[in-house]
């Protein structure tokens, strides 16, 4: 704030060097404040310089700029009605005619725990089962033993359907033998068939430095280079049950 009245204040001094003011140089009119701007030019005749006629006319203006407030409110209104309208007609039949006794629904709590992003917060939870219906507008919710401490009592408004979905199809489908398809499972076995070679990765996020192995898989013909984690040998070293699977003159350990 102090750094735009600053460079306001420097724009605006008349310069005799290039006769006029930087400001003006730049956007082509003078700059002005916001006070000036509301009254508008100065008075130029003797009748408008006197308090009664000044009163008046920011009267009028007054009036104008309440008149256009009032147009710009019912044009919102007008567009927020539309737009509801359009969200109710969306909606499915299910919601539209409420809830009853005995449905599952969401409910709506926008509360976040202190330290978490409410961006990135689940505002809905549940589901509650719904015990009683008051006035159409005011339920009860099943809230024992949910580990929630909230009022069962809430507005509808807070609610939303749980989504339900048919049953699972139970008609089988007789298939013929030729059209049977049976899963390889050879396939999805892999068998270390002998470590090639082994080098050192550092990764760049944290810094650390891990073993890498070069590994031949029996019926593949592409060696894959896989990490020490992810080796079903355990610590996997030149010696005991693995020891097979290393070269002889690797000399590691």
């Amino acid at each position: 704030m102090t750094m735009s009245r600053l460079m306001f204040a420097l724009n605006r001094p008349f310069y005799a060097s290039r006769l006029d003011t930087p400001f003006y140089l730049v956007h082509g009119w003078d700059a002005q404040g916001t006070l000036s701007v509301m009254l508008g030019p100065k008075p130029s005749s003797i009748p408008e310089r006197k308090a009664i006629e000044w009163r008046r006319k920011m009267q009028r203006q007054y009036s104008y700029a309440i008149a256009c407030a009032k147009d710009l409110q019912k044009k919102a209104k007008r567009q927020r009605s539309e737009i509801q309208t359009q969200k109710w007609k969306e909606l499915s039949e299910r919601l539209k005619s409420g809830f009853e006794k005995g449905d599952s629904a969401w409910l709506y709590i926008p509360k976040v725990q202190p330290g978490r992003s409410r961006k990135l917060a689940h505002m809905w939870h549940g589901p509650f089962r719904i015990e009683e219906i008051h006035d159409d507008f005011r339920v009860k919710l099943n809230v024992t033993d949910s580990g929630y401490r909230i009022n069962p009592w809430v507005h509808v408004s807070r609610l939303k359907p749980r989504s339900l979905f048919p049953k699972r199809p139970t008609v089988e489908i007789e298939v013929a033998e030729d059209g049977k398809w049976e899963p390889d499972s050879e396939r999805n076995e892999y068998e270390v068939k002998k470590i090639l070679d082994l080098r050192w990765s550092k990764r760049t996020r944290t810094s650390i430095r891990t073993r890498e192995y070069l590994v031949k898989w029996k019926r593949y013909d592409d060696p894959e280079w896989l990490p020490l984690s992810q080796l079903s040998c355990g610590a996997v070293q030149p010696r005991g049950a693995c020891a097979s699977l290393f070269p002889d003159d690797a000399g590691w350990g």
